[in-house]
């Protein structure tokens, strides 16, 4: 399976398209993260319209990419992303955090097709990320690991405890997503970490 590569264009109005939906979802709920919800919208379009490699019919599929949202509140987002590859049904759309849903505040796995791990606690994420990526490197497979993390979560100790394992096991056969703001910097300001 291929990823969707669409362009730059159609990339931007697929955001839009996101946003809105990550802002009716969480309306609905009457709970959640719009902030950073919203602010992750470009970043998560980009993976999953552009770079991932997935089978929206096979979300288990072996030779996937991954992608970790180790900044699990933000998930709305990741959400509607699922919804829009067809890999969620519409339907849960109004659903977020409501006794049942597959949707719930941090991604659960258990429950939602799609989601590679379940995430809350900060610096979690990016563990579970590079223990995917060794084991990828170790089974000899060519599917990448994709990690989006928030600058807060940087504070935690395990992040650069992962990182030193990163680079040791696995080198920049992994792609990190460091989100930072700043004041004098725009919202979709992105530094990577390889």
């Amino acid at each position: 399976m291929n990823n969707m590569a669409l362009s730059s264009e159609e990339l931007k109005q697929k955001a839009k398209q996101l946003r809105k939906m990550i802002l009716t979802m969480i309306y609905k709920a009457q709970s959640g993260h719009p902030g950073g919800s919203l602010s992750g919208a470009d970043i998560i379009t980009a993976l999953y319209f552009h770079t991932l490699r997935m089978d929206p019919e096979n979300p288990r599929w072996e030779d996937r990419d991954r992608f970790v949202l180790s900044k699990g509140h933000i998930c709305p987002a990741q959400y509607c992303a699922l919804i829009l590859r067809g890999v969620l049904d519409e339907e849960v759309l109004g659903t977020l955090r409501k006794e049942g849903s597959i949707l719930q505040g941090h991604p659960d796995m258990k429950r939602c097709p799609g989601i590679e791990i379940s995430t809350g606690s900060l610096g979690q994420g990016i563990s579970c990320a590079v223990g995917m990526a060794i084991a990828g490197k170790k089974d000899k497979k060519d599917y990448r690991v994709y990690t989006l993390l928030g600058d807060g979560e940087c504070d935690e100790g395990q992040v650069w405890e992962a990182a030193q394992t990163a680079m040791t096991w696995i080198r920049s056969q992994q792609p990190w997503i460091l989100w930072r703001l700043r004041k004098t910097e725009s919202p979709s300001a992105l530094y990577a970490i390889l």
